[in-house]
């Protein structure tokens, strides 16, 4: 007697497919739940002819700080990044019209229950890096420089154009793996790091210092101080971290601004003038002019 024993599941079979959860695309084109309300939001009351007591207006001032406090500090933040002297941007940055814009989207898109509008750090960061050419003639040892970074509009207008073909397009967006998408998600934000001091000086706590690169944050700080100046940054990071993964996550933007006087007040005491300005700097690289005895720096470092 044989017993018929079914097939073991193989990678490259297709008669046994490993399970894997697909992106959830919604079919048809209308709102989220069109039996509670329409296409256009009433700022005085809902659908069902109910107004907003006053009350609930004056309380509605409550999460608009919180929302405030995230947009202002992720478009600066974004901006900040995206501007930086080493990429030779011919055509400047818009900090302010960054700003204005963004809050003037966000009026109207709650008029109609769409998403707020956001600088998008990583997905900014990670076109800006798209975009950016670097030098290829590159001695043994030193590192490329970049060349120039192709300014158009071009991709930021296909992108839209493809965000709304996305209606149309439900049953192959359907197909995709959400393993995909996180893997997706993952390289850019690991990619996106590239240039941030920070993420820079945390390879230095594990690296001898006889290994260290030769930077301004490294030669002009002593290390251990450089250390403790990482060490307290990894310590707010993990803060927000925390506070984000749990019930308290609505308290995040008080957190996050609490970093702005954190630096101005309490760092500014224990480190010196000088140490801030090579370990506070807005980029890995920051721009020294060495005078004799004069130590001038040339970028306005970050605020957090």
């Amino acid at each position: 007697w044989h017993s018929r024993r079914p097939p073991r599941p193989s990678f490259f079979s297709p008669a046994a497919p490993a399970p894997s959860p697909k992106l959830s695309v919604p079919s048809g084109f209308s709102v989220t739940s069109p039996e509670k309300r329409g296409w256009v939001i009433n700022p005085l009351g809902s659908g069902g002819g109910e107004p907003f007591p006053v009350w609930m207006m004056v309380a509605s001032v409550l999460p608009a700080v919180l929302v405030f406090i995230l947009i202002f500090m992720e478009t600066q933040i974004t901006t900040l990044i995206i501007s930086k002297k080493e990429r030779k941007l011919q055509k400047g940055s818009g900090f302010h019209l960054d700003l204005l814009l963004i809050v003037a989207m966000g009026g109207v898109c709650a008029l109609f229950g769409l998403p707020w509008l956001a600088a998008a750090t990583v997905r900014s960061v990670t076109h800006a890096n798209a975009l950016t050419v670097m030098s290829k003639a590159v001695a043994p040892g030193d590192k490329p420089k970049i060349q120039e970074v192709k300014e158009q509009r071009v991709t930021g207008l296909l992108v839209a154009v493809l965000v709304g073909l996305s209606i149309v397009i439900g049953d192959l967006l359907r197909r995709i793996p959400l393993a995909v998408l996180f893997g997706i998600f993952l390289y850019m934000g690991v990619t996106s790091l590239n240039g941030i001091q920070f993420y820079e000086r945390l390879h230095l706590l594990l690296m001898p210092p006889k290994h260290h690169p030769d930077m301004p944050y490294v030669k002009k700080v002593r290390t251990l101080r450089m250390h403790l100046f990482t060490l307290l940054q990894l310590a707010c990071l993990a803060v927000l971290w925390a506070v984000m993964s749990t019930v308290a996550s609505l308290a995040f933007p008080f957190i996050l601004i609490l970093t702005v006087p954190l630096r101005l007040c309490l760092l500014s005491r224990v480190f010196t003038e000088g140490e801030m300005k090579c370990l506070d700097a807005a980029e890995a690289e920051p721009i020294l002019d060495e005078r004799e005895g004069v130590d001038e720096y040339n970028e306005m470092p970050m605020p957090v």
